[in-house]
């Protein structure tokens, strides 16, 4: 090889390293500066930290897999979703929850990243999960939140808890008696499933929940979260939670019932029964709003949720009252 050459060919080596260290710098300064301005806005808004995805081992050997955000030492609110979400179900609340909170949203047994078993898919089961985690965490003075599904958790825990929780909130949900019908009930399409679940069920499962718009990238991740759920854990819900209506009086903490009058699942009836049998039940109806509420107005819901934990009235907006 000619010298001429060699020196022509390293100095073309050498200039294109130049301009390629050159472009990874300007784009790893324009990163950072996005990263600063994104870190920025959010202290700016009070927006929350970013959510911490773990895990956790019920003494049965189950793993649960949960996220935390907010303040260790602060008041803890416990989120519960419902038939075929996750934790994903309260994605709209969580930046809307100020950090001096402690929240936690579990995914319960059979669905998303959390164990799936082949049985064990009463409300009793699901309460002894959420009882173990509480009690592995130290949780205790907890206000614990749950939607459809998550709600009847979210009931049976308090029918059974003494030590753990203050007060209790039950979203889109229904007297303490659920029972399929073979041909009316949502319930007893879940039977009928199987591996791989249809994203047409997915989709039209998810959509059934809602009557107000939600954003496209939330409904989309919301539909995903149904399809992982395995046909065993659907056939397990089919079953229903047959809790005699009584139970209910067993509650004694402050519950506050949030209810969308579009509910496609659970009827005004349904909300005065439940009402007027919790012992110290605060009612709040949201016009023009479905099932799955805190998807269609988190605002609304998280500002509720907040005086309710802090021991301020609920309500004010059309549809608020404290009995139904």
């Amino acid at each position: 090889m000619r010298p001429s050459y060699f020196a022509s060919r390293c100095f073309r080596l050498l200039f294109s390293a130049f301009w390629f260290l050159t472009f990874v710098a300007a784009s790893s300064a324009f990163a950072q500066s996005l990263v600063g301005e994104r870190v920025a806005a959010r202290a700016a808004s009070g927006e929350q930290d970013e959510l911490t995805s773990l895990l956790y081992k019920t003494k049965a050997g189950l793993t649960l897999n949960y996220v935390q955000q907010g303040d260790p030492k602060g008041r803890v609110i416990v989120l519960l979703h419902g038939a075929g979400d996750s934790w994903h179900s309260y994605d709209r609340v969580f930046p809307l929850i100020p950090k001096h909170y402690r929240v936690y949203a579990i995914t319960l047994r059979g669905h998303g990243l959390s164990d799936h078993p082949e049985s064990g898919f009463s409300s009793a089961d699901f309460a002894g999960d959420i009882l173990d985690f509480l009690d592995g965490m130290k949780i205790h003075h907890a206000t614990l939140v749950g939607h459809s599904l998550g709600s009847f958790v979210a009931q049976k825990v308090a029918e059974l808890d003494t030590d753990h929780l203050d007060r209790l909130v039950l979203i889109g949900s229904g007297p303490g008696l659920v029972k399929p019908s073979t041909e009316t009930s949502v319930l007893s399409a879940f039977s009928r499933l199987q591996d791989p679940i249809p994203y047409t069920f997915a989709r039209d499962f998810q959509a059934s929940t809602i009557y107000h718009p939600v954003p496209a990238q939330f409904f989309e991740l919301w539909v995903a979260e149904a399809q992982r759920v395995p046909a065993s854990t659907w056939h397990g819900l089919g079953q229903g939670h047959r809790e005699p209506v009584e139970e209910l009086k067993k509650i004694r903490i402050p519950t506050l019932v949030v209810w969308g009058e579009k509910d496609s699942i659970f009827s005004r009836a349904d909300q005065e029964l439940l009402v007027s049998t919790l012992p110290k039940a605060t009612f709040s109806a949201y016009p023009e709003t479905g099932h799955a509420l805190h998807w269609e107005r988190p605002e609304r819901f998280a500002r509720e949720l907040l005086a309710f934990v802090q021991g301020r009235p609920v309500g004010g907006g059309v549809g608020s009252a404290s009995r139904p």
